[in-house]
């Protein structure tokens, strides 16, 4: 259905953000705690919805012949583990991991695929998690003394939507004031 109502607007389609996530809550819990229910969905929104999306867009970028991009959303917990995070640490390294598949595959139909892993970002999904002392010690973590915004993230997304960035092909890029300094 979106791949159809873009193709009708637009004729054509260039560009994929797979950006998904669920709101952060009852997937926060040590292991023991984690209901298996709560697992599953975290990993079928974030990892079953960027392949669907993905497969669902694939065939009219290949048949345009000239190609696209894709752009998928981890996080920085998609490179390094954390406490009590255990279903969104394993999907959003599916996601990287997914990234270079897709690259591997889909750079011989000019199919440009990337992820960026964004870092803490200042947004309203921030409120869910409260902007207390908590926050304040993620903040305080971080090299480059501050959380990133919406903004910045967004204009690099979009960078790597450009013929600016075809060469950049298959990688994870970290977006996180300098926490993830590897990989």
């Amino acid at each position: 259905m979106m791949v159809d109502r873009t193709m009708e607007e637009f004729d054509r389609l260039d560009v994929l953000v797979n950006n998904v996530a669920l709101a952060k809550g009852a997937d926060r819990v040590p292991i023991i705690e984690l209901d298996d229910y709560v697992f599953h969905r975290v990993l079928e929104v974030k990892t079953l919805g960027t392949y669907l999306c993905t497969k669902a867009v694939l065939k009219v970028l290949i048949d345009q012949g000239e190609g696209g991009k894709i752009v998928n959303i981890a996080s920085g917990a998609g490179k390094q583990g954390f406490v009590n995070m255990l279903a969104y640490v394993a999907a959003n390294f599916a996601v990287v991991g997914m990234t270079q598949s897709m690259a591997k595959e889909l750079g011989q139909y000019k199919v440009n695929v990337n992820c960026v892993c964004p870092g803490a970002v200042d947004t309203s999904r921030i409120d869910n998690f409260g902007r207390g002392k908590g926050w304040q010690e993620i903040i305080d973590g971080i090299p480059i003394g501050r959380s990133g915004t919406d903004d910045e993230v967004g204009e690099f997304i979009a960078y790597l939507c450009t013929n600016a960035a075809s060469w950049i092909h298959g990688q994870s890029i970290n977006m996180d004031g300098g926490v993830t300094m590897a990989h």
